[in-house]
């Protein structure tokens, strides 16, 4: 883990921050906001939990979204290293109100205005739809875990989201990104700066 000095005389503690998609999971009679995991997305789970359970993968922190997949994913990799997963609000998926709008400016980001929007507030509060919450949330756990290392079980849409408000020049690129179940998406994130590892 690394710190840097930084203005004010003040350091800023490096996060590494894991985004980890839920295991695989299927509809049940249509819902898909219920499914729970499979026995494939139980074992891909256990297997992650397995991975962070090495003395040199540890995590000092493991939070979830609401959501029963990411839930269960989340108890999982929490009994294999030993800690009890957090839930959090403002975790899970795209939801169906905020899509359009999405879409809409996605396609409108092109436009310099909205682009130099997103760009200066890549890594600090913004006002965009999932990205809004998304960034919010993880802007919490981050300053709670100065020079630590953590995991968040989200989503796709979440894990896309997340990396195009930190990266913002390849937003493109993140929302055309498939995410695999129980991938991990790592980030080395010091203030309002974040590096893809």
């Amino acid at each position: 883990r690394v710190c840097h000095a930084a203005f004010n005389n003040k350091e800023i503690m490096s996060t590494e921050l894991i985004l980890i998609r839920h295991g695989h999971a299927v509809r049940v009679n249509g819902d898909y906001f219920h499914a729970p995991l499979t026995q494939l997305g139980q074992e891909q789970a256990k297997q992650t939990g397995q991975y962070f359970s090495v003395p040199e993968n540890h995590l000092d922190g493991i939070y979830a979204s609401p959501l029963r997949r990411t839930q269960e994913t989340a108890q999982f990799i929490g009994a294999q290293i030993g800690l009890d997963p957090q839930l959090r609000l403002g975790l899970q998926e795209v939801m169906f109100l905020e899509l359009p709008a999405l879409v809409i400016l996605e396609i409108l980001s092109i436009a310099d205005p909205l682009e130099d929007y997103l760009k200066s507030h890549a890594g600090g509060p913004i006002r965009w739809p999932i990205v809004r919450r998304v960034s919010k949330v993880l802007m919490e756990i981050v300053e709670k875990h100065p020079d630590q290392r953590i995991a968040v079980i989200a989503h796709a849409g979440v894990i896309s989201a997340s990396l195009s408000w930190y990266l913002p020049e390849k937003r493109w690129r993140w929302w055309r990104t498939t995410v695999s179940n129980c991938s991990l998406t790592r980030f080395k994130v010091e203030g309002s700066r974040a590096e893809l590892l």
